[in-house]
């Protein structure tokens, strides 16, 4: 699963629009950095609209567009890539709702019996991030909202967890966002590429705590 995320300070609008060819205007100010990033956060969102992408702060956790509460969205941060076109929230969405959420990495949980360590995934590069996710808007409740997409993890990954998000090479953004979904479904494979997978403080757990020391290695 993937259950919190990052983005830290060196991701600012000349990043976003290199990465994702971005065409509107900047925005007046830069997305502030996040640096444990929680379901009901808001987030910046590479998406279609009218035909163009766009970056615009999303909710986390969808809430689909026939909900009556937001707190559903607490349920639907994460979509499974092998079951999207058997849930009703979500197989509305693959044709022309595919997003992508560009972030620094994100943090997992390795579980040991009743222990458990976080660790901060990232690109061993130290590149962006681009994870695959679907989006929706509820004009009833005034909610844009995302779910990122997971995939089973490979096996260089699965000693920490079986889930991990669907992770885009950046030269697939725009067979994602644009292609047919026939040809775009494919791209979720689990990630085969290299990962930095560093052990970090478990006060990333709790949402409150949201600082540049999160990122810290243990030693």
């Amino acid at each position: 699963m993937c259950g919190r995320k990052y983005a830290a300070e060196e991701l600012n609008w000349a990043e976003y629009r290199e990465m994702l060819n971005l065409v509107r205007p900047a925005p007046q100010t830069n997305f502030q950095p996040n640096y444990n990033i929680a379901p009901t956060h808001m987030v910046p969102v590479c998406y279609l609209e009218s035909g163009k992408r766009t970056l615009e702060p999303l909710r986390w956790g969808l809430v689909p567009h026939w909900a009556k509460d937001p707190k559903i969205g607490f349920k639907m941060f994460n979509a499974r890539s092998e079951t999207l076109g058997e849930k009703t929230s979500f197989k509305g969405l693959l044709k022309d709702r595919r997003c992508v959420v560009p972030v620094s990495g994100f943090y997992e949980w390795k579980r040991d019996g009743k222990d458990k360590q976080a660790y901060k995934i990232a690109h061993e590069s130290g590149a962006p991030m681009l994870l695959a996710g679907l989006w929706t808007d509820n004009a009833a409740l005034d909610i844009r909202s995302y779910t990122v997409i997971t995939t089973a993890a490979t096996t260089a990954f699965s000693p920490i967890h079986n889930r991990m998000p669907a992770i885009l090479a950046p030269d697939t953004v725009s067979a994602w966002l644009d292609d047919d979904w026939d040809d775009a479904h494919p791209l979720l494979a689990p990630f085969e590429g290299s990962l930095s997978v560093v052990p970090v403080s478990n006060e990333v757990g709790n949402v409150r705590n949201n600082y540049p020391e999160l990122l810290t290695p243990l030693t």
